[in-house]
């Protein structure tokens, strides 16, 4: 993702109940993050958490 001429990495964490989501640079800065509940569909809540960072961005 790039935003404001900067360079951001996006990290995903998967689990049984939660999902994290972070954005970092390329100093591994946290630019902002996201945690949600899984609700046992994890393909979703990824997709939500990329939605969500969106927003907040």
């Amino acid at each position: 993702m790039i935003k404001n001429n900067r360079e951001y990495y996006l990290g995903v964490d998967v689990g049984s109940i939660s999902t994290n989501l972070a954005l970092i640079d390329k100093d591994r800065e946290l630019y902002e993050s996201v945690y949600i509940q899984t609700e046992g569909r994890p393909v979703n809540s990824v997709q939500k958490g990329i939605t969500l960072l969106r927003e907040k961005t």
